[in-house]
Protein backbone atom coordinates (compact mmCIF):
# COMPACT_ATOMS: atom_id res chain seq x y z
CA UNK A 1 0.00 0.00 0.00
CA UNK A 2 2.42 2.54 0.69
CA UNK A 3 4.19 1.45 -2.47
CA UNK A 4 1.53 2.13 -4.17
CA UNK A 5 0.71 5.72 -2.78
CA UNK A 6 4.65 6.68 -2.90
CA UNK A 7 4.15 5.31 -6.54
CA UNK A 8 1.45 7.88 -6.90
CA UNK A 9 3.05 10.87 -5.59
CA UNK A 10 6.02 10.40 -7.62
CA UNK A 11 3.33 10.15 -11.05
CA UNK A 12 1.74 13.50 -9.81
CA UNK A 13 4.92 15.09 -9.29
CA UNK A 14 6.03 14.63 -12.45
CA UNK A 15 3.22 15.41 -13.86
CA UNK A 16 2.47 18.93 -12.44
CA UNK A 17 5.61 20.79 -14.71
CA UNK A 18 3.63 18.82 -17.82
CA UNK A 19 0.29 20.03 -17.13
CA UNK A 20 1.95 23.71 -16.81
CA UNK A 21 3.76 23.29 -19.83
CA UNK A 22 1.05 22.21 -21.51
CA UNK A 23 -1.22 25.06 -20.65
CA UNK A 24 2.17 27.52 -21.32
CA UNK A 25 3.43 28.55 -24.67
CA UNK A 26 6.86 30.26 -25.72
CA UNK A 27 6.78 31.09 -29.90
CA UNK A 28 9.92 32.05 -31.76
CA UNK A 29 9.37 33.80 -34.77
CA UNK A 30 10.82 36.23 -37.12
CA UNK A 31 11.53 37.66 -41.25
CA UNK A 32 14.51 37.69 -43.21
CA UNK A 33 13.98 40.02 -46.52
CA UNK A 34 17.06 41.17 -48.58
CA UNK A 35 16.74 42.33 -52.50
CA UNK A 36 18.03 44.69 -54.46
CA UNK A 37 17.20 48.03 -55.24
CA UNK A 38 17.51 51.06 -58.29
CA UNK A 39 17.25 54.48 -57.11
CA UNK A 40 17.56 57.39 -59.35
CA UNK A 41 19.18 59.87 -56.92
CA UNK A 42 20.43 59.90 -53.91
CA UNK A 43 22.31 62.40 -51.67
CA UNK A 44 23.80 62.35 -48.32
CA UNK A 45 21.68 65.58 -47.97
CA UNK A 46 18.75 67.77 -49.11
CA UNK A 47 21.22 70.60 -50.26
CA UNK A 48 23.81 67.97 -51.75
CA UNK A 49 24.06 66.92 -55.70
CA UNK A 50 22.35 63.35 -55.82
CA UNK A 51 23.31 60.73 -57.94
CA UNK A 52 21.50 57.07 -59.12
CA UNK A 53 22.60 54.12 -57.47
CA UNK A 54 22.02 50.18 -57.64
CA UNK A 55 22.51 48.53 -53.88
CA UNK A 56 21.23 45.53 -51.72
CA UNK A 57 18.81 46.17 -49.20
CA UNK A 58 17.39 44.63 -46.43
CA UNK A 59 13.71 44.70 -44.66
CA UNK A 60 12.26 46.43 -47.27
CA UNK A 61 9.32 44.24 -47.81
CA UNK A 62 8.76 43.42 -43.86
CA UNK A 63 11.35 44.82 -41.27
CA UNK A 64 13.90 41.82 -40.30
CA UNK A 65 13.21 40.76 -36.69
CA UNK A 66 13.39 38.05 -34.28
CA UNK A 67 11.29 37.44 -31.82
CA UNK A 68 9.75 35.70 -28.97
CA UNK A 69 6.50 36.16 -27.47
CA UNK A 70 4.54 33.72 -25.11
CA UNK A 71 1.13 32.98 -23.08
CA UNK A 72 0.53 31.04 -19.73
CA UNK A 73 -2.77 30.40 -18.93
CA UNK A 74 -3.40 31.41 -15.30
CA UNK A 75 -7.20 30.10 -15.29
CA UNK A 76 -10.42 31.83 -14.94
CA UNK A 77 -9.51 33.48 -18.54
CA UNK A 78 -6.91 35.30 -17.64
CA UNK A 79 -3.19 34.56 -18.78
CA UNK A 80 0.19 36.50 -19.03
CA UNK A 81 1.50 37.21 -22.06
CA UNK A 82 4.78 38.93 -23.31
CA UNK A 83 6.89 39.42 -26.03
CA UNK A 84 10.65 40.57 -27.07
CA UNK A 85 11.31 41.59 -30.81
CA UNK A 86 14.52 42.47 -31.75
CA UNK A 87 14.81 44.16 -35.32
CA UNK A 88 18.86 43.16 -37.36
CA UNK A 89 20.13 44.15 -40.84
CA UNK A 90 20.01 40.67 -42.97
CA UNK A 91 22.30 42.41 -45.15
CA UNK A 92 25.79 42.74 -42.64
CA UNK A 93 23.81 41.45 -39.69
CA UNK A 94 24.10 44.59 -37.39
CA UNK A 95 21.15 45.66 -35.08
CA UNK A 96 18.37 47.64 -35.78
CA UNK A 97 16.25 50.73 -33.46
CA UNK A 98 19.75 52.08 -32.37
CA UNK A 99 20.92 49.47 -31.30
CA UNK A 100 18.63 47.98 -28.87
CA UNK A 101 18.50 44.27 -27.87
CA UNK A 102 14.87 44.15 -28.36
CA UNK A 103 14.14 47.76 -29.80
CA UNK A 104 11.08 46.84 -32.14
CA UNK A 105 8.75 45.32 -28.87
CA UNK A 106 9.37 44.36 -25.39
CA UNK A 107 6.42 43.80 -23.08
CA UNK A 108 4.62 41.84 -20.35
CA UNK A 109 1.17 41.93 -19.37
CA UNK A 110 -1.99 40.12 -18.63
CA UNK A 111 -4.88 39.06 -20.72
CA UNK A 112 -8.20 38.38 -19.92
CA UNK A 113 -11.40 37.23 -22.19
CA UNK A 114 -13.44 39.65 -19.83
CA UNK A 115 -11.67 42.17 -18.88
CA UNK A 116 -9.09 43.10 -21.67
CA UNK A 117 -5.36 43.04 -22.24
CA UNK A 118 -2.76 44.96 -20.00
CA UNK A 119 1.00 45.46 -20.96
CA UNK A 120 3.72 47.18 -19.91
CA UNK A 121 7.25 48.11 -21.63
CA UNK A 122 8.17 49.66 -25.16
CA UNK A 123 5.35 49.11 -27.77
CA UNK A 124 3.57 50.43 -30.94
CA UNK A 125 0.90 53.02 -30.63
CA UNK A 126 -2.62 52.68 -31.83
CA UNK A 127 -1.66 54.69 -35.26
CA UNK A 128 0.32 51.43 -36.21
CA UNK A 129 -1.94 49.01 -34.31
CA UNK A 130 -5.11 50.51 -35.97
CA UNK A 131 -4.36 52.74 -39.20
CA UNK A 132 -1.01 51.44 -39.98
CA UNK A 133 -2.87 48.02 -41.97
CA UNK A 134 -4.91 49.65 -44.35
CA UNK A 135 -1.54 51.70 -45.90
CA UNK A 136 -0.45 50.40 -48.73
CA UNK A 137 3.54 50.25 -47.57
CA UNK A 138 2.65 47.48 -45.03
CA UNK A 139 -0.02 45.32 -47.55
CA UNK A 140 1.86 45.26 -50.84
CA UNK A 141 4.58 47.96 -51.02
CA UNK A 142 7.31 48.43 -48.88
CA UNK A 143 8.66 50.03 -45.82
CA UNK A 144 9.96 52.57 -48.28
CA UNK A 145 7.06 53.82 -49.45
CA UNK A 146 5.79 55.07 -45.76
CA UNK A 147 4.30 59.01 -45.51
CA UNK A 148 7.08 61.55 -46.48
CA UNK A 149 8.93 62.13 -43.39
CA UNK A 150 6.86 59.69 -41.33
CA UNK A 151 4.91 62.61 -39.85
CA UNK A 152 2.07 60.93 -38.16
CA UNK A 153 4.33 58.28 -37.21
CA UNK A 154 2.47 55.10 -39.53
CA UNK A 155 5.76 53.81 -39.65
CA UNK A 156 6.20 53.70 -36.27
CA UNK A 157 9.72 56.03 -36.56
CA UNK A 158 8.98 56.84 -32.46
CA UNK A 159 8.13 53.34 -30.83
CA UNK A 160 7.02 54.02 -27.14
CA UNK A 161 9.41 53.33 -24.11
CA UNK A 162 7.66 53.14 -20.55
CA UNK A 163 4.33 52.26 -21.38
CA UNK A 164 1.07 51.19 -20.21
CA UNK A 165 -1.33 49.82 -22.79
CA UNK A 166 -4.84 48.57 -22.00
CA UNK A 167 -7.11 47.36 -25.04
CA UNK A 168 -11.02 46.04 -23.88
CA UNK A 169 -13.89 44.74 -26.46
CA UNK A 170 -17.30 45.73 -25.08
CA UNK A 171 -18.43 44.35 -28.62
CA UNK A 172 -18.55 41.85 -30.85
CA UNK A 173 -15.95 43.99 -33.65
CA UNK A 174 -15.36 46.44 -31.48
CA UNK A 175 -11.76 47.00 -29.81
CA UNK A 176 -10.64 50.19 -27.95
CA UNK A 177 -7.54 51.10 -26.20
CA UNK A 178 -5.28 53.93 -24.51
CA UNK A 179 -1.33 54.45 -24.11
CA UNK A 180 0.70 56.42 -21.46
CA UNK A 181 4.12 56.37 -22.04
CA UNK A 182 6.28 58.06 -18.82
CA UNK A 183 8.64 59.82 -19.13
CA UNK A 184 10.37 58.75 -15.83
CA UNK A 185 11.83 62.43 -14.37
CA UNK A 186 10.66 63.59 -11.30
CA UNK A 187 8.69 67.31 -11.53
CA UNK A 188 9.63 70.22 -12.08
CA UNK A 189 9.94 73.47 -14.52
CA UNK A 190 8.60 73.92 -17.97
CA UNK A 191 11.11 71.41 -20.56
CA UNK A 192 11.94 68.96 -17.96
CA UNK A 193 10.03 67.10 -14.71
CA UNK A 194 6.77 64.48 -15.56
CA UNK A 195 5.98 65.55 -19.52
CA UNK A 196 9.22 66.46 -20.17
CA UNK A 197 9.08 63.56 -23.31
CA UNK A 198 6.05 61.50 -22.41
CA UNK A 199 3.51 60.47 -24.48
CA UNK A 200 -0.26 59.58 -24.50
CA UNK A 201 -3.12 58.11 -26.96
CA UNK A 202 -6.46 55.97 -27.80
CA UNK A 203 -8.18 54.65 -30.32
CA UNK A 204 -11.08 52.35 -31.83
CA UNK A 205 -11.28 50.05 -34.06
CA UNK A 206 -14.71 48.13 -35.49
CA UNK A 207 -14.59 45.28 -38.08
CA UNK A 208 -17.35 43.05 -39.06
CA UNK A 209 -17.65 41.63 -42.35
CA UNK A 210 -15.76 42.95 -44.97
CA UNK A 211 -15.87 46.21 -43.27
CA UNK A 212 -12.81 47.59 -41.14
CA UNK A 213 -12.51 51.18 -39.47
CA UNK A 214 -10.57 52.73 -37.26
CA UNK A 215 -9.49 56.08 -35.17
CA UNK A 216 -6.79 57.21 -33.11
CA UNK A 217 -5.07 59.79 -31.51
CA UNK A 218 -1.41 60.05 -30.31
CA UNK A 219 0.28 63.10 -28.45
CA UNK A 220 3.93 63.64 -27.58
CA UNK A 221 4.96 66.01 -25.12
CA UNK A 222 8.93 67.88 -25.40
CA UNK A 223 9.71 64.47 -27.74
CA UNK A 224 12.66 66.42 -28.73
CA UNK A 225 13.62 66.07 -25.35
CA UNK A 226 15.29 62.32 -26.23
CA UNK A 227 17.75 63.43 -28.83
CA UNK A 228 21.19 63.05 -28.22
CA UNK A 229 22.12 66.05 -26.07
CA UNK A 230 18.62 66.32 -24.97
CA UNK A 231 17.12 66.76 -21.34
CA UNK A 232 15.92 63.35 -21.24
CA UNK A 233 17.12 60.59 -23.42
CA UNK A 234 15.07 57.73 -20.79
CA UNK A 235 11.83 59.32 -21.68
CA UNK A 236 9.18 57.80 -24.37
CA UNK A 237 10.71 58.95 -27.24
CA UNK A 238 14.28 57.21 -27.04
CA UNK A 239 16.01 59.62 -29.86
CA UNK A 240 14.44 58.08 -32.97
CA UNK A 241 13.96 60.94 -34.65
CA UNK A 242 17.30 60.98 -35.96
CA UNK A 243 17.38 59.31 -39.68
CA UNK A 244 18.67 62.00 -43.12
CA UNK A 245 14.65 61.47 -44.30
CA UNK A 246 13.24 62.72 -40.73
CA UNK A 247 12.71 66.23 -42.68
CA UNK A 248 9.78 67.67 -40.59
CA UNK A 249 11.59 66.61 -37.17
CA UNK A 250 14.58 68.19 -38.53
CA UNK A 251 13.25 71.07 -39.19
CA UNK A 252 13.61 71.96 -35.19
CA UNK A 253 13.28 71.39 -31.66
CA UNK A 254 9.75 69.47 -31.79
CA UNK A 255 8.06 70.77 -28.04
CA UNK A 256 4.75 68.79 -29.23
CA UNK A 257 3.36 66.51 -32.16
CA UNK A 258 0.09 65.34 -32.28
CA UNK A 259 -1.42 63.24 -34.54
CA UNK A 260 -5.26 62.36 -35.51
CA UNK A 261 -6.10 59.40 -37.90
CA UNK A 262 -8.95 57.83 -39.58
CA UNK A 263 -9.46 54.92 -41.61
CA UNK A 264 -11.62 52.93 -43.42
CA UNK A 265 -11.72 50.10 -45.99
CA UNK A 266 -13.57 47.03 -47.44
CA UNK A 267 -12.44 43.44 -48.64
CA UNK A 268 -14.52 42.21 -51.47
CA UNK A 269 -13.02 38.99 -51.19
CA UNK A 270 -9.96 39.11 -53.97
CA UNK A 271 -10.31 43.30 -53.75
CA UNK A 272 -9.53 45.66 -51.31
CA UNK A 273 -9.74 49.03 -50.81
CA UNK A 274 -8.95 51.37 -48.31
CA UNK A 275 -8.60 54.94 -47.58
CA UNK A 276 -7.06 56.58 -44.63
CA UNK A 277 -6.34 60.15 -43.65
CA UNK A 278 -3.85 61.42 -41.23
CA UNK A 279 -3.53 65.28 -39.56
CA UNK A 280 -0.45 65.96 -37.30
CA UNK A 281 0.68 69.46 -35.99
CA UNK A 282 4.34 69.77 -34.97
CA UNK A 283 4.94 73.15 -32.44
CA UNK A 284 8.35 73.75 -32.50
CA UNK A 285 10.32 76.10 -30.13
CA UNK A 286 10.18 79.82 -31.00
CA UNK A 287 6.71 79.75 -31.62
CA UNK A 288 6.52 77.87 -34.95
CA UNK A 289 4.44 75.64 -36.08
CA UNK A 290 4.14 73.28 -39.08
CA UNK A 291 0.71 71.18 -40.01
CA UNK A 292 0.89 68.12 -42.40
CA UNK A 293 -2.13 65.96 -43.56
CA UNK A 294 -1.99 63.19 -45.43
CA UNK A 295 -4.33 61.43 -47.88
CA UNK A 296 -4.14 58.16 -48.72
CA UNK A 297 -6.44 55.61 -51.64
CA UNK A 298 -5.32 51.88 -52.20
CA UNK A 299 -6.27 48.80 -53.68
CA UNK A 300 -4.91 45.14 -53.54
CA UNK A 301 -6.61 42.37 -55.91
CA UNK A 302 -5.54 38.71 -55.53
CA UNK A 303 -5.10 36.96 -58.75
CA UNK A 304 -4.96 33.38 -57.32
CA UNK A 305 -3.82 32.38 -53.55
CA UNK A 306 -0.41 32.77 -54.59
CA UNK A 307 -0.33 36.22 -56.41
CA UNK A 308 -1.31 39.17 -55.50
CA UNK A 309 -0.79 42.96 -56.45
CA UNK A 310 -1.42 46.62 -55.22
CA UNK A 311 -1.44 49.99 -55.83
CA UNK A 312 -1.56 53.55 -53.92
CA UNK A 313 -1.52 56.99 -53.88
CA UNK A 314 -0.47 59.32 -51.30
CA UNK A 315 -1.02 63.54 -51.04
CA UNK A 316 0.95 65.01 -48.26
CA UNK A 317 0.18 69.06 -47.72
CA UNK A 318 2.19 70.92 -45.12
CA UNK A 319 1.70 74.22 -43.92
CA UNK A 320 3.53 76.67 -41.98
CA UNK A 321 7.56 76.74 -40.35
CA UNK A 322 9.89 75.12 -43.33
CA UNK A 323 12.80 75.08 -40.85
CA UNK A 324 16.32 77.18 -42.05
CA UNK A 325 19.94 76.39 -43.39
CA UNK A 326 20.61 72.69 -44.22
CA UNK A 327 17.05 71.24 -42.55
CA UNK A 328 14.88 73.73 -44.71
CA UNK A 329 12.70 71.32 -47.27
CA UNK A 330 10.69 74.19 -48.97
CA UNK A 331 10.74 77.51 -50.05
CA UNK A 332 7.86 78.87 -48.77
CA UNK A 333 4.98 77.69 -46.24
CA UNK A 334 2.98 75.36 -48.59
CA UNK A 335 4.85 72.20 -49.29
CA UNK A 336 2.88 69.33 -50.95
CA UNK A 337 4.29 66.15 -51.97
CA UNK A 338 2.61 63.36 -54.08
CA UNK A 339 3.47 59.74 -54.17
CA UNK A 340 2.71 56.37 -55.87
CA UNK A 341 3.62 53.08 -54.19
CA UNK A 342 2.93 50.07 -56.34
CA UNK A 343 3.79 46.41 -55.04
CA UNK A 344 3.47 42.84 -56.24
CA UNK A 345 4.17 39.08 -53.91
CA UNK A 346 4.10 35.50 -55.59
CA UNK A 347 4.13 33.28 -52.97
CA UNK A 348 6.98 29.89 -53.32
CA UNK A 349 4.85 28.71 -50.07
CA UNK A 350 3.44 29.60 -47.08
CA UNK A 351 6.30 31.11 -45.50
CA UNK A 352 8.87 32.31 -48.36
CA UNK A 353 7.53 35.19 -51.07
CA UNK A 354 9.26 36.80 -54.10
CA UNK A 355 8.07 40.25 -54.34
CA UNK A 356 8.35 43.49 -55.67
CA UNK A 357 7.82 47.34 -55.40
CA UNK A 358 7.86 50.88 -57.01
CA UNK A 359 7.78 53.89 -55.19
CA UNK A 360 7.34 57.01 -57.06
CA UNK A 361 7.55 60.38 -54.94
CA UNK A 362 7.37 64.08 -56.51
CA UNK A 363 7.74 67.64 -55.43
CA UNK A 364 5.17 70.22 -55.76
CA UNK A 365 3.96 73.40 -54.25
CA UNK A 366 6.96 75.35 -52.66
CA UNK A 367 8.29 71.68 -51.70
CA UNK A 368 12.25 71.68 -52.31
CA UNK A 369 13.11 68.25 -50.74
CA UNK A 370 12.00 64.77 -52.41
CA UNK A 371 13.08 62.03 -49.61
CA UNK A 372 11.57 58.38 -50.18
CA UNK A 373 11.50 56.96 -46.90
CA UNK A 374 15.03 55.73 -45.49
CA UNK A 375 16.53 55.90 -48.62
CA UNK A 376 17.97 59.49 -47.79
CA UNK A 377 17.02 63.01 -49.60
CA UNK A 378 17.29 63.01 -53.68
CA UNK A 379 19.30 66.20 -53.02
CA UNK A 380 19.36 69.39 -55.17
CA UNK A 381 17.53 70.25 -58.37
CA UNK A 382 15.41 66.81 -58.21
CA UNK A 383 12.10 67.06 -58.59
CA UNK A 384 11.28 63.30 -58.40
CA UNK A 385 12.91 60.45 -56.65
CA UNK A 386 12.05 57.03 -57.65
CA UNK A 387 13.00 53.36 -56.07
CA UNK A 388 12.33 49.68 -57.68
CA UNK A 389 13.05 47.08 -55.48
CA UNK A 390 12.83 43.00 -56.01
CA UNK A 391 13.75 40.77 -53.54
CA UNK A 392 13.11 37.63 -51.15
CA UNK A 393 11.19 37.18 -47.91
CA UNK A 394 11.04 34.19 -45.52
CA UNK A 395 9.10 34.30 -42.27
CA UNK A 396 9.82 31.26 -39.70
Amino acid sequence: MKVAICAAAVLAACATPMMAQAQSSVTLYGIIDNGIAYTNSVASSITTQGASRWSMQTGWGSGDRVGFTGREDLGGGLAAVFTLEMGFSAVNGTSSQGGRLFGRQAFVGLDSNTYGRFTMGRQYDFTFDYIAPMLSWLQFGSIYGAHVGDVDNTFQTVRLNNTVKYEVSPLQGLKLGAIYAFSNQAGGPDGQGFANNRAFGFGATYKRGGLHAAATYLQLDQPSAGQPGGSNPNGANGGEYTFSTAIFYNAGFVERQRIAAVGAGYDFGQLSVNAVFTDTHLNYRGDQSTRVDNYEVNTRYMFTPAISAGIGYIFTDASGFTGTGATSYASGSHPRWHQVNAGASYLLSKRTDLHASVVFQRQAGDAEATAINFFGPAGTNQKNQIAILAGLRHRF
